[in-house]
């Protein structure tokens, strides 16, 4: 605890009511409503990482049999990201130490193709081999629904390096021959994932290469004047959020090619619109086919709209705000209670819900987080039709995306506030005051820890000037600069820290059935 702030906090039981007069009243009773949601999502993740999960990864190699065995497409790709996130939200030992060490397992054994990655037979201790084609596809899926959602939360750590060297080798061996130069895939999806993978390896590093390569991607799309695609759910959508968060990025380092670009962008998403969605504003699978179980609606709406919301922010319009802002507020209306989105698979819920955080924590519509928080609780944390393992979540990718989102949900009530170490039946929860955020933790228990507050990530991890809008993140809500300073209030006492002493941990201790109220705010 050398690096937290020793500040030990013995109090008595705070009601809310208490508060009725007060100026934070309001966002109190939020704060202590949160936590009761939070924790409860949080202790589950804790009992699932530590009884579900982690018994999962095999003992000989090291490698986390989630989905019965080790390949890139699913068990690493989907599977292993979320584990990761579980350990980081709940458990930082695990992280740093078995769920680490899967890194080091897979990279040591899978790689063959520079450092290129295949599936390996865990049982047999051998690579399966898979054709060059196959490879490209699973290093590209391992790269953006893994790494780069590891990276988002970790910054410039061991699986960025790894997430780095993947990509260096898939283009260095990039055999596709177009008229703007070589690329690895003509796959759609691969090539939206490279995308977006590209643009965040670009300000991360500086290095040119990352973003000449993915606008020789956007060139070879954009070739095409009318190039709209047309699967509007995962498998085919990722470029459309893939191009927008390139665009973003231009605007600031290659202004002319952004202004290039621009208009075909705009075009594209017009079309989508036009043709692909509900007059609310809810996306269809496919651009004209209306066919399917569930009514022909895609799990991946928000995802698209990220890049909607990339593209405004990105141009200094509003084009498309009052339209996303439509579809929020319909979220409410009662078809879309318990809407199956893939039926009764629990990761139709989980991306929908995904995407509808991204696109809250830009646009903050009442009636988009009511949803939010019934849907999350209905289908992904409390219902027992869409859990196995009786109460807790398996462990196959589905099921790893509920755990994902459900972390999500959690830390949106949290506004990005972690307790270190996270403990069963303890409650945190948060809620935005002016300048800062008041925060409510309980515990049945006596407690003693820290919390752990949010820094601006996409700036110091991701090297974004701006938070652009973009999937495989956590979402940043309440956020401490390191140089800043901010004015903790408690108790009636105020006290003041840096933004890095925050970060680095605020030091509090409870005693069984007492109420801790703080209040953060910039100076």
């Amino acid at each position: 605890m050398k690096h937290s702030i020793l500040l030990t906090c013995i109090i008595s039981l705070i009601s809310p009511a208490a508060f009725a007069q007060e100026e934070n009243a309001d966002a109190i009773a939020q704060a202590a409503h949160s936590a009761e949601i939070a924790g409860h999502s949080l202790s589950k993740v804790h009992r699932w990482l530590h009884d579900i999960a982690l018994p999962k990864i095999d003992k000989k190699t090291g490698l986390y049999i989630a989905d019965g065995e080790w390949n890139y497409r699913n068990t690493a790709a989907d599977c292993y990201p979320f584990l990761t996130w579980a350990a980081w939200a709940t458990d930082k030992e695990a992280l740093n130490g078995p769920v680490r060490s899967i890194l080091h397992a897979e990279r040591a054994l899978c790689n063959v193709k520079g450092r290129i990655p295949a599936p390996y037979n865990y049982k047999e201790q051998k690579s399966i081999n898979i054709k060059d084609e196959d490879l490209v596809f699973e290093a590209s899926e391992y790269v953006k629904d893994c790494l780069i959602a590891i990276v988002e939360i970790t910054g410039r750590d061991e699986w960025f390096d790894r997430m780095r060297a993947i990509e260096d080798d898939l283009w260095e061996y990039a055999d596709i021959e177009t008229p703007f130069g070589l690329i690895p895939s003509t796959n759609i999806e691969v090539n939206g994932e490279q995308l977006q993978a590209l643009a965040r390896l670009y300000t991360m590093t500086g290095d040119e290469k990352y973003l000449t390569g993915a606008m020789r991607l956007a060139d070879y799309y954009f070739a095409d004047e009318n190039f709209v695609p047309t699967r509007l759910r995962d498998h085919g959508c990722e470029i459309i959020g893939g191009l927008g968060l390139l665009q973003a990025v231009l605007t600031t380092h290659r202004p002319e090619k952004a202004a290039e670009y621009g208009d075909r962008l705009k075009k594209m998403y017009d079309t989508i619109l036009e043709r692909g969605t509900l007059d609310v504003g809810m996306m269809y699978n496919h651009l004209t086919k209306r066919d399917g179980w569930n009514g022909g609606m895609s799990d991946g709406w928000g995802y698209n709209y990220v890049g909607y919301l990339c593209y405004d922010m990105a141009m200094g319009t509003s084009i498309y705000t009052a339209h996303m802002i439509a579809t929020l507020t319909s979220m409410m209306d009662p078809k879309y209670k318990d809407y199956p989105w893939e039926g009764e698979s629990i990761d139709g819920y989980a991306d929908s819900i995904e995407g509808a955080i991204y696109m809250l924590n830009r646009l903050p519509v009442a009636k988009g987080f009511e949803w939010v928080n019934r849907e999350t609780r209905n289908n992904i944390v409390d219902h027992p039709k869409r859990l196995e393992n009786g109460e807790l979540w398996g462990t196959m990718k589905l099921q790893a995306n509920g755990v994902r989102t459900t972390v999500m949900q959690a830390l949106m009530h949290t506004q990005g506030v972690l307790a270190r170490p996270w403990q069963q039946a303890l409650e945190l929860g948060a809620a935005p005051v002016a300048n800062g955020v008041v925060i409510a933790v309980r515990t049945k228990e006596g407690y003693e820890g820290l919390l752990e507050f949010d820094i601006p990530r996409h700036r110091l991890y991701m090297g974004f000037q701006k938070d652009w809008p973009r999937m495989n993140t956590v979402p940043e809500w309440f956020t401490v600069e390191p140089q800043e300073s901010y004015a903790v209030t408690m108790d009636g006492v105020t006290n003041t820290y840096t933004g890095a002493q925050l970060h680095n941990g605020l030091a509090v201790e409870l005693e069984a059935n007492q109420t801790l109220i703080l209040t953060i705010a910039t100076r």
